[in-house]
């Protein structure tokens, strides 16, 4: 994927709500690998530092992890928060 293509895919993203709506911005951006779709996921979600408590985590339960954690929105409020200029 083009380096301009990260962002418009990220913003696209941004208007997604449930799983199949992320799944279709992939197919349409064309964005196959896993470990790709997790990166756009969290350029969307502003980086968030995501830890693994076992071993060794396949792509495929980060992929899943990550969905989870962008369905939940919580990411949404932080955007707010540094609109506001509130927090780090």
């Amino acid at each position: 994927m083009e380096d301009g293509n990260e962002r418009i895919v990220a913003g696209a993203l941004k208007e997604c709500n449930s799983r199949e709506s992320i799944e279709d911005i992939f197919r349409r951006f064309d964005v196959e690998d896993k470990a790709v779709r997790v990166d756009r996921l969290n350029d969307c979600m502003g980086n968030p530092q995501t830890f693994f408590t076992s071993g060794a985590v396949s792509t495929e339960e980060k992929y899943e992890l990550t969905i989870q954690m962008f369905l939940t929105g919580s990411w949404k409020l932080s955007e707010k928060y540094k609109q506001l200029g509130i927090g780090a």
